[in-house]
């Protein structure tokens, strides 16, 4: 009776071409996990770095557009001039191109305010210049490389209240050559607006074509808008670009007509 038992549970156990068999199964299915898993994985990756990709262009491009929308403007005023180069790059035809003008920014009272702090006297001497801050500023935008790592390509941002256009464009001229000296990158702190810039492109609309160049001299006062088309690559492999772009209309082109500004005047009145 015993012998029969264990001869039957002999009988019931996996042959060795089952097992063979069962495990090549599981193999498959394994790898068929493991590829979907990978393919997701992949997918998620690439979305996730063109997401990140697209908030740096977005980001800058807003602060551009914020800039630009904020253009201080007055024909005749050389101080004010809008000034524009169509550069690119002679090996890689990269575009570079650089946009200085005169904006309404922000004066930083806070720092005005701790400065009274200190120094309570501060205005009391008639001789001395009135150090409330200007809420003028020139801006720059260029492409060049990196403070931080020359190897890096980088769009970089100027404010500066020195509106002395002469002296503006010899400090400018020296920040962008290979040695400038201590005092010019202290008057012009330039800072990184994003890295790994694959290209920078300003457009100018005049009423009827886009220019690549806003000439002060030919043109007259500034233009009715401005297109900024700007190109990032992926900051790890730099193997991906990515473009955005944004258009800025500037009402400041075009002055109020005597009956636009009685009809803005009555809407005024109104409220």
């Amino acid at each position: 009776m015993d012998i029969r038992n264990r001869k039957s549970k002999t009988e019931s156990g996996f042959t060795l071409i089952e097992i063979m068999v069962s495990t090549v199964i599981t193999m498959m299915i394994i790898g068929s996990i493991y590829a979907a898993f990978r393919s997701s994985l992949d997918v998620y990756q690439r979305d996730e770095t063109r997401i990140i990709m697209l908030q740096r262009c977005r980001v800058t491009l807003d602060r551009i557009a914020q800039d630009i929308g904020n253009i201080f403007f007055i024909s005749d005023d050389e101080e004010l001039e809008l000034m524009t180069e169509d550069l690119s790059d002679s090996e890689t035809a990269m575009d570079e191109d650089m946009i200085s003008f005169v904006a309404i920014v922000d004066p930083r009272l806070e720092d005005y305010y701790t400065a009274l702090e200190e120094n309570s006297e501060i205005l009391l001497d008639e001789d001395e210049e009135n150090p409330l801050p200007s809420d003028l500023s020139r801006i720059v935008y260029y492409v060049g490389p990196s403070p931080e790592d020359d190897t890096v390509i980088s769009l970089m941002r100027i404010e500066t209240s020195n509106l002395d256009i002469e002296e503006f464009e010899e400090m400018l001229e020296e920040l962008l050559s290979p040695s400038p000296s201590e005092e010019v990158q202290e008057g012009l702190q330039s800072s990184i607006l994003v890295d790994h810039v694959a290209g920078l492109n300003v457009r100018y609309f005049d009423g009827d074509d886009w220019l690549d160049e806003w000439d002060a001299e030919e043109q007259e006062g500034i233009p009715s808008g401005v297109e900024v088309t700007l190109s990032v690559t992926d900051a790890e492999t730099q193997d991906k670009t990515l473009t955005q772009a944004v258009v800025v209309y500037l009402p400041m082109s075009e002055p109020a007509s005597e009956e636009e500004g009685l009809q803005m005047g009555g809407m005024g009145a109104q409220r």
